[in-house]
């Protein structure tokens, strides 16, 4: 064998681990637009097998929601994932809001710039089969939420930014304060009840105050 080909075989052998250590530790922060692997053929266009399920409809602002990802076949698990929450209006490529607490051990989380936390993606390339996270809205936004993961079924079989199956309505927080009714009413509560002893005590008691023994 050649020196160069011995070069060749090097240089090909080393990518191919440096490609496999990327895919086993997860996404990085160069996938945060695309969601897409930095190996592989191209993404598979036929619907995914895996799932993207928030467990509510709606939540105030600065509120949390657990989100489920999860394959649709007992056999079906992925091994790798890349998962984010977007403003589906803000196209063509929005950026990640919000961020992720609570992480189970399969995943960590990333830093999609300039959030923190804002990503999640898989520790090793273990199967998965289902994975529950937790998001927490930005106190400062409103609007729709939509979930999107990425799913690797092995090294070169992947779907890319798979849509959750609703989406999520982010509101403005609830009010603990009283409407001007209600505080009127509140303060009415006192007098009412003072008013109503004093004629309690006029109506029986004054006659007989009056009548002569």
């Amino acid at each position: 064998m050649s020196p160069f080909v011995k070069l060749v075989m090097l240089v090909l052998v080393a990518n191919a681990s440096k490609y496999a250590d990327a895919y086993s530790r997860g996404a990085s922060e160069e996938a945060c637009l695309t969601m897409e692997p930095q190996h592989g053929p191209s993404p598979h266009t036929t619907p995914a097998p895996f799932s993207v399920t928030p467990q509510q409809s709606s939540i105030e602002k600065g509120g949390t929601v657990k989100v489920t990802i999860e394959a649709k076949s007992p056999r079906g698990s992925f091994q790798g994932f890349m998962f984010v929450a977007v403003n589906p209006n803000d196209s063509p490529s929005p950026q990640p809001l919000g961020h992720f607490m609570n992480n189970p051990h399969p995943a960590r989380s990333i830093d999609c710039r300039p959030g923190q936390s804002n990503a999640l993606t898989h520790r090793d390339a273990k199967g998965k089969d289902k994975l529950e996270f937790t998001w927490v809205a930005p106190p400062d936004f409103e609007g729709e939420i939509e979930f999107r993961c990425t799913f690797l079924r092995d090294f070169t079989t992947f779907w890319v930014q798979v849509p959750s199956s609703t989406r999520v309505q982010v509101g403005q927080p609830a009010s603990n304060e009283k409407s001007g009714s209600e505080k009127i009413s509140s303060s009415l509560i006192p007098l009412v009840t003072v008013f109503d002893y004093f004629v309690w005590r006029i109506w029986f008691w004054t006659p007989n105050a009056n009548v002569n023994p």
